[in-house]
C-alpha cells in the first residue's frame, strides 16, 4: 500500500487559503513542498489544480480527486474518483501519495494518513479555508525545522511532523 502524507502550510488559527490563493510567501515551506512531492503522486482537488493554471507540477504524478466525470483537467492531470482509486494508480506506479490540498481532500484522507507534514506560519492571520486543530490524541508531532521571517519568508514559521500514535495493545 502506498504510504499517505498530508502536506499543508497554515497560519495559528488554521487558514490555509484566502479566495482560492494562499496568502503569504514562505520559500522554505515551498522548498520543502519541492523536496516531498518531487517524483512523487501529488493528489490534489479540482481547486488546487485550477490554482496552477493549467500547468502540473513538472517531475510528479498529477492527480485530480474528483466526483464529476465531466471535469476536464489539462494535459498532464489525470482524473481518480475515489479515495481508493487514487491509493492504487500511486501504489502500481511505486510511488507515494503525497496529499497537497484542498480542505476537503485533506478532510478525505485524515483517518488514513500515515504522516501529517504542517508548517506552522506564527502569524494570526485570518482566511476563509482553515484546517481543524489536528488531533493530539491521535497524532505524536515533532518540531523537524523552523526559521524566522526574512526576504524570502513573510513569517517566522515550523515546520512539524506529525505521525500516527501506535495503540498498545495489553
Amino acid at each position: 500500500m502506498a504510504e499517505k502524507n498530508l502536506i499543508w502550510a497554515q497560519t495559528l488559527d488554521g487558514t490555509i487559503a484566502i479566495d482560492g490563493h494562499i496568502p503569504w510567501h514562505q520559500k522554505a515551506d515551498l522548498q520543502f513542498f519541492k523536496q516531498s512531492t518531487i517524483h512523487e503522486a501529488a493528489l490534489m482537488g479540482r481547486h488546487t489544480m485550477a490554482s496552477f493554471h493549467g500547468r502540473p507540477l513538472p517531475e510528479r504524478l498529477n492527480l485530480v480527486l474528483t466526483r464529476n466525470h465531466d471535469l476536464e483537467v489539462p494535459e498532464g492531470f489525470q482524473k481518480v474518483y475515489s479515495v481508493a482509486e487514487a491509493e492504487k494508480v500511486a501504489d502500481n506506479a511505486n510511488l507515494k501519495l503525497q496529499v497537497i490540498g484542498g480542505k476537503p481532500i485533506y478532510e478525505s484522507f485524515m483517518d488514513t494518513a500515515d504522516t501529517l507534514y504542517v508548517t506552522y506560519l506564527q502569524t494570526d492571520f485570518s482566511g476563509d479555508v482553515k484546517m481543524a486543530p489536528v488531533d493530539l490524541t491521535v497524532w505524536q508531532g515533532e518540531v523537524i525545522d523552523q526559521g524566522p521571517a526574512d526576504t524570502d519568508n513573510d513569517y517566522d514559521w515550523r515546520l512539524v511532523k506529525y505521525t500516527r500514535q501506535q495503540i498498545s495493545v495489553n
